[in-house]
């Protein structure tokens, strides 16, 4: 009907700048999850480098809400500055390539049922 509602991520998701946004089914639940991934190094030093995200994996519930997952049931913990996500499909997986700031490129294997 043409009308938003506004709702608040989880704090994981506001720990630093966010640059990467990839929207997907990651648990295989049937809802579609949001992976965040951001930082930022490059600030004048009084501000001190925005550095508090290692990439958070929002899991959805299918009628708008999301939770955040720990890294450890995610398996989703990135150091540095993240700036760009994709999905592609290697065989019959998918795998979620993870671009760094000057940094080498990390793959993570997407759920698969």
């Amino acid at each position: 009907d043409g009308k938003f509602t506004f709702n608040a991520l989880p704090a994981e998701a506001q720990m630093a700048p966010m640059y990467a946004l990839e929207v997907y089914d990651f648990d295989a639940d049937g809802n579609l999850d949001i992976m965040l991934g951001g930082n930022l190094y490059r600030v004048k030093p009084e501000a001190g480098r925005y550095d508090a995200s290692y990439g958070v994996l929002l899991q959805g519930d299918g009628k708008g809400n999301f939770s955040s997952v720990k890294p450890e049931q995610s398996g989703f913990l990135v150091h540095g500055q993240i700036r760009d996500f994709a999905i592609v499909a290697i065989g019959e997986s998918r795998t979620l390539l993870v671009a760094r700031n000057d940094d080498s490129v990390l793959m993570f294997k997407v759920y698969d049922e």
